[in-house]
């Protein structure tokens, strides 16, 4: 099965490529996949009926052996982690000093609005937890958690519209 997967190797370290690994890891990532297709990947799934590979699995073993890799369990991954030494440039710097400045203004914008505010902000938006759950587990009404995100959402975007429309214009000048 694997000597299969392997004669694919191109196609699979430009998939790890267009996830934003640097490519001092993508093959060490696709090892990775090898390996828990290995132990755990069974053949109906890694191949079709026409004895094709099944690139989507294939890329979800990917994207999973990669984000095991930055020992990542959130669904976003900052800039910063994917950074690498062999893509540096002005812009690149310019993002990251942009990015990061964006992310420590909306964290201190946070932590001014009071401890229930910012701890209620924090649950919802740096956990996978549904307004739904946070209401089962604080014993705060869901129209009461809705009401407070919807003001967060407004408050963050009326204070940071213009550094979120720089990053992005800063974003479109890197080469990708």
């Amino acid at each position: 099965m694997l000597e299969r997967l392997a004669e694919r190797q191109d196609e699979w370290e430009n998939m790890v490529r267009a996830l934003r690994c640097p490519s001092h890891l993508v093959g060490d990532v696709v090892q990775e996949a090898y390996l828990n297709i290995h132990k755990y990947g069974k053949e109906h799934k890694v191949f079709n009926e026409e004895g094709e590979v099944n690139k989507f699995y294939m890329f979800v073993t990917l994207r999973n052996c990669l984000r095991v890799e930055y020992n990542n369990k959130n669904k976003y991954v900052l800039y910063e982690t994917f950074y690498s030494e062999e893509q540096e440039s002005v812009a690149n710097e310019l993002y990251e000093k942009a990015f990061n400045d964006l992310l420590r203004g909306i964290q201190n914008e946070s932590d001014s609005w009071g401890a229930y505010n910012s701890k209620l902000f924090n649950l919802y938006f740096k956990t996978d937890l549904s307004m739904r759950k946070i209401s089962k587990g604080t014993g705060i009404g869901v129209t009461h958690i809705y009401n407070s995100i919807k003001r967060y959402r407004e408050t963050i975007f009326d204070k940071f519209e213009d550094d979120y429309n720089n990053l992005g214009k800063i974003e479109k000048t890197l080469n990708y």
